[in-house]
């Protein structure tokens, strides 16, 4: 009520800046609204699937390989770890990458939920598997497999720590998620550089060849799936720091 006694009506002004608010808060959740027709939106679409084939076989061959040795100390180790970080964690970050075709017509709630299930069982996995290779040892992470794996699961520690902020922290919403994305991303990358220093143990060298073939075929799984939450990471640094929308491409 203003001093003349009037009722002010404050809808007009409050609704603008709530819609504001909601779009800034959930502006990374809608990135597959814009159509793809161009030559790099569908170099994109088709990168993401040969990903996820270069995905499906390197941890097949290596589960298989495990299979063999009956997963017996080291080899259960690399099952663990092969698919709860190459597999599990890799498309838990594709999930919500505008170029991931597999998924383009799930809601955003549904891509959230299923990135969130990959991400917690991938790192769950990664950690059982890192824990019961080093169980028991009196030398602890000494190369820099070890070093990297261990890195890895602290990382994924603090992230399922940022992760559930992001869900009951909504006045900070913006700042968890940015925060989220880049210890998921250091995460994975983390996690990646650890199976392929994997490759230069006794164990690989034994039971395994082609240990380049190897090493190249993560490394491109690590590459390609990096580029849709590095975008994301980007994107939502231009909308927190600077307050405005940089052009998105595929992300």
């Amino acid at each position: 009520m203003d001093q003349k006694g009037r009722v002010f009506d404050a809808n007009p002004v409050v609704q603008p800046f709530m819609a504001g608010q909601y779009n800034l808060t959930n502006a990374c959740d809608n990135l597959a609204a814009l159509p793809m027709h161009n030559f790099s939106s569908l170099m994109a679409v088709g990168m993401n699937l040969f990903n996820h084939i270069l995905i499906v076989t390197l941890t097949s061959y290596m589960v298989y390989k495990c299979w063999l040795m009956e997963f017996q100390k080291t080899a259960l180790h690399a099952h663990l770890c092969t698919i709860g970080f190459v597999l599990l964690m890799a498309e838990g970050v594709m999930v919500r990458y505008r170029a991931n075709i597999l998924f383009s017509d799930y809601s955003a709630e549904s891509k959230t939920l299923l990135h969130a299930l990959l991400q917690f069982i991938g790192g769950f996995l990664g950690i059982i598997g890192t824990l019961q290779k080093y169980w028991g040892k009196e030398v602890h992470f000494k190369s820099r497999h070890a070093k990297f794996g261990l890195a890895a699961c602290i990382f994924c520690f603090i992230n399922f720590v940022a992760g559930f902020c992001v869900l009951i922290l909504p006045s900070t919403r913006m700042t968890m998620k940015l925060l989220h994305t880049s210890l998921g991303l250091l995460t994975f990358v983390t996690g990646m550089l650890a199976q392929i220093f994997g490759y230069d143990t006794g164990f690989f060298h034994r039971n395994f060849t082609h240990k380049r073939l190897f090493k190249f075929v993560t490394f491109v799984i690590l590459a390609i799936s990096i580029i849709g939450p590095f975008k994301t990471m980007t994107y939502k640094m231009h909308l927190i720091f600077f307050g405005n929308t940089p052009l998105r491409g595929n992300i």
